[in-house]
């Protein structure tokens, strides 16, 4: 707690104490501005440090094949069978004639008038499975189709029951015993016992059956996903008699949505740079007008769009695909149309301008080691100048708290002085008075 300071009479105006204390705050407020103008800078640095990563993220669809190839898988008869990239695929078209779809084994119980009031008999049940050891409980007496159907499903043994209600009179209401997996090897056996229930194979269990470039080829489900590399095929529907195209294709919207995202990003970062630098007599210039490291990251990107001399392939630079940069502002400008005919007429050497080959770097790559160096945590201009900034924040913070304490401590000098003299100059005042009246009255008594 402060020493409490007396206050001042009329000799003084107080105002003339707040102006003194206003002068001293000057150094402060001119060093909370000086903190405001380098935050602002920080915030633009991290918007650009934002973007630069954004880049990155689109350049890490260009870099490698993997990356830059873009596959779909066309069908002739899609209701009959579909497919989906998975990995790294070969183009090609491959013949599927499905001649049997894989099936569920299910077991069908005899009919019982309702579910829940008849009892079903009792005794001891088994569920053989192909693939598992026998699973066995116990039908106790009073049982009910919904009683057994609980029991079944309880025992989590690859099968699941089920009570339907056929409407077929007089006994509608039937136990359903489904294997959860399909194949032949899926197959299920019930040993009722002693009980009421007795069970048909409504449906068998059966492999999928299907001719692949006429060579015979099966599966316990209705997906190929090992049979050709890269490459998920899903069953729909059989049909015997009909011969099914699966082409794997470049899919060119994915394809140029990859590159319109790295022509997109890339003028983000030139636009900012732009904006920054922008002429005074063209409007208001950007907080880092005249910082050097936007420019040597705008110098670094572009450096990077021209590939290594001497690579022999078809297509040179990114003008020739049809990505051209405006020569006032630098930002690229992207012909979709001539882009997607390049792609066309040859896909694999326009990939080559972007990925890493047997010729080296492709601007994917480039652009991509430009970022990391840009970002380097050690020396990367963008990782420093982000340091120097909160360097320079956390000095102007310990300056400010330095100077406020000063300005605590001169604002108690002054109002203590200011009370002290006040006091002097009431006593100069009461003695003049008193003198005053003293002089009055001898010069009266005279």
């Amino acid at each position: 707690m402060g020493t409490r300071i007396g206050s001042i009479s009329g000799n003084f105006d107080p105002k003339l104490v707040d102006k003194l204390i206003e002068v001293e705050k000057v150094p402060i407020e001119t060093a909370k501005k000086r903190k405001e103008k380098v935050v602002e800078e920080k915030k633009e640095v991290d918007k650009l440090y934002q973007m630069l990563n954004t880049l990155d993220t689109a350049c890490n669809g260009l870099k490698t094949k993997s990356d830059f190839y873009k596959l779909k898988v066309d069908s002739s008869h899609p209701d009959i069978m579909e497919g989906a990239i998975s990995g790294i695929a070969q183009l090609g078209t491959y013949e599927f004639v499905v001649r049997g779809m894989a099936r569920t084994d299910k077991q069908l119980a005899f009919g019982f008038p309702d579910k829940d009031t008849t009892a079903v008999g009792f005794g001891y049940m088994q569920i053989e499975r192909e693939d598992k050891e026998p699973a066995e409980l116990t039908v106790e007496p009073g049982s009910t189709l919904q009683d057994v159907a609980q029991h079944i499903n309880d025992l989590d043994a690859g099968v699941r029951a089920m009570v339907i209600n056929t409407k077929y009179t007089p006994d509608s209401f039937r136990l359903l015993v489904v294997s959860e997996k399909s194949g032949a090897e899926a197959k299920i056996h019930i040993d009722e016992d002693t009980t009421f229930l007795e069970f048909k194979n409504q449906v068998a269990g059966r492999n999928l059956d299907v001719l692949f470039e006429d060579v015979p080829v099966t599966d316990e489900g209705n997906a190929l996903n090992e049979l050709v590399e890269g490459v998920k095929f899903n069953v729909k529907r059989a049909e015997p008699g009909t011969r099914v195209q699966m082409s794997v294709t470049y899919d060119m919207p994915k394809t140029l949505e990859g590159i319109k995202g790295f022509v997109d990003k890339y003028n983000e970062i030139i636009k900012f740079a732009n904006e920054q630098s922008k002429n005074p007599a063209d409007g208001n210039p950007g907080k880092l007008s005249g910082d050097a490291s936007v420019k040597q990251i705008v110098r670094g990107l572009q450096s990077a769009l021209f590939p290594v001399a001497g690579q022999s392939t078809k297509f040179q630079t990114l003008a020739e695909v049809g990505i051209t940069s405006n020569p006032k502002t630098g930002e690229l400008v992207m012909d979709e149309s001539k882009v997607k005919a390049a792609l066309t007429e040859s896909y694999d050497d326009v990939a080559s301008l972007f990925v890493h080959s047997k010729l080296g770097e492709g601007l994917g790559e480039r652009i991509a080691n430009q970022l990391k160096n840009f970002r380097d945590s050690a020396t990367g201009v963008i990782k420093t100048r982000l340091r120097g900034l909160d360097n320079i924040i956390e000095s102007q913070d310990k300056q400010i708290a330095r100077k406020q304490a000063q300005l605590e401590q001169k604002e108690d000098t002054i109002k203590r002085r200011f009370v002290s003299l006040d006091s002097q100059l009431t006593n100069l005042h009461a003695q003049g008075n008193f003198l005053a009246q003293r002089f009055a009255a001898e010069g009266g008594g005279g």
